[in-house]
């Protein structure tokens, strides 16, 4: 099993060095590491495309914080491993074929996530069986590298 992430303020984050982490909540949380997941999938909105989506990148689950973090009272954290060679960026992402037809696949898979304009938990979502390997077959056409060699992480 791996999670559907929807990763709002992308650039702002990555900028901000808050890396490693996502805010959840408590239940969230315990639903989706009940399933053992081993990924997550982040997704955002393009700039200018309202209504579609575009795979960032793949990034190794952990069950605990790779930095040090300021928790904030009553929020829960999903974690992952941003420096783990198996946590990728996709290049190529991003241009207007690959973004419909990641659109194409968030509204068949989480057609109530993308109604909700992926508002809090609705961006959170289980990815199993079929639609996991329709997302691995999406995601091997677009070129990846190492999420820690993003340029946004040098700056």
């Amino acid at each position: 099993m791996d999670v559907f992430y929807y990763w709002k303020n992308y650039e702002a984050d990555l900028k901000a060095g808050r890396i490693g982490y996502f805010k959840s909540t408590a239940e969230k949380l315990a639903e989706l590491a009940s399933g053992f997941p081993d990924f997550l999938w982040v997704f955002k909105t393009p700039a200018g495309r309202k209504g579609e989506v575009q795979l960032l990148a793949k990034l190794r689950w952990s069950d605990k914080a790779s930095a040090a973090l300021k928790l904030e009272p009553g929020s829960a954290y999903i974690h992952y491993d941003p420096a783990n060679p198996l946590s990728v960026a996709f290049s190529e992402s991003g241009t207007s074929s690959a973004i419909e037809a990641t659109s194409r696949w968030v509204a068949q898979n989480f057609p109530r996530a993308l109604g909700a304009n992926f508002q809090g938990t609705a961006g959170q979502e289980a990815i199993r069986g079929a639609t996991l390997a329709e997302l691995q077959r999406l995601a091997s056409t677009f070129v990846s590298h190492p999420f820690s060699h993003s340029a946004e992480l040098k700056a």
